[in-house]
């Protein structure tokens, strides 16, 4: 399989993982080095694909068909034995990418995210031109562990345990959503102050919630905390964001929904969870877990 690499890895891993490829070339730019690097050493961990790279100009569409093509030589592939995955690059590098698929005669696939779905298309050359084999909506086929590596190059590291209320409010968090999500990860550090409450998976969807409680829950800390999570230098923009809060935002608190809204943040306000009473009522549970399910695309 030959995989474009761009700024978001997912699309390249999940192709592999669905079709098996025996080899994967990772075709990168020096911008997207590191991503090329990461999905690299996460497959041949597994042990059963191996996996090389290939550097390329991002603009240059005569230089990267000519990359690819002497990869193709160098390797002895016959037609029959390729898949393109167009999915990631510059635009230049799926045009040449197609234009070297199309001239060996050998299938393309392209991952759609939309909708968060992550639905494959898989198109032949036949006759007259390309035409639709395969249209399928892929399972889950990652885990948490393996959307942080692919994104920073290291599993996460466990948080050290606390005792507050802020501690009991995310312990009651993710005893609501087990059973209702395919995986929860509470207390998860990448690295340096960057600390994650929990981190959710639904199929191949990711999200990060942060959890705050009293006067935290009244101010931008864990809207701050979930841009920078989620920022391109870190999990990516496409991870799902949420803020769960123990209070609720009145209309006079215009500013922060906006801020919401802008950085595509799902709110999930919970007031039952008091000091006094630090726990989720029946609601608040059935809230936590609708809205959670909802940004995930469950």
């Amino acid at each position: 399989m030959i995989s474009l690499i761009g700024e978001q890895p997912i699309p390249n891993l999940l192709p592999l993982r669905h079709l098996r490829p025996e080899q994967a070339v990772f075709v990168h730019t020096k911008l997207t080095q590191k991503t090329a690097e990461n999905l690299q050493k996460l497959v041949e961990r597994e042990g059963r694909i191996s996996a090389d790279l290939l550097l390329t100009d991002p603009y240059d569409i005569a230089r990267i068909e000519e990359d690819l093509k002497g990869r193709i030589r160098e390797q002895g592939w016959a037609d029959s034995d390729l898949v393109s995955n167009l999915t990631g690059g510059t635009k230049t590098m799926v045009l040449a990418a197609y234009r070297v698929a199309e001239a060996y005669r050998a299938p393309f696939v392209y991952l759609q995210s939309e909708g968060k779905r992550s639905r494959l298309y898989r198109y032949e050359f036949g006759d007259r031109g390309y035409r639709l084999v395969e249209d399928h909506v892929l399972p889950g086929l990652l885990t948490i562990n393996d959307y942080i590596w692919v994104h920073m190059g290291r599993y996460p590291e466990p948080a050290r345990p606390r005792e507050d209320l802020g501690s009991r409010f995310e312990q009651a968090l993710q005893e609501a959503l087990e059973g209702y999500v395919d995986e929860v990860k509470r207390g998860v550090i990448l690295g340096g102050a960057l600390e994650l409450d929990l981190v959710v998976r639904l199929g191949n969807q990711v999200g990060v919630i942060q959890a705050k409680t009293g006067k935290k829950a009244m101010g931008k800390e864990g809207l701050d905390q979930l841009k920078a999570a989620c920022g391109r230098e870190n999990l990516g923009t496409y991870t799902v964001k949420i803020l769960a809060i123990n209070q609720r935002w009145d209309p006079t608190m215009e500013n922060l929904w906006e801020l919401a809204e802008a950085w595509q943040i799902t709110v999930i306000e919970l007031p039952s969870f008091t000091e006094q009473s630090p726990v989720l009522s029946p609601e608040d549970q059935k809230r936590l877990r609708s809205e959670v399910r909802r940004a995930l695309g469950g």
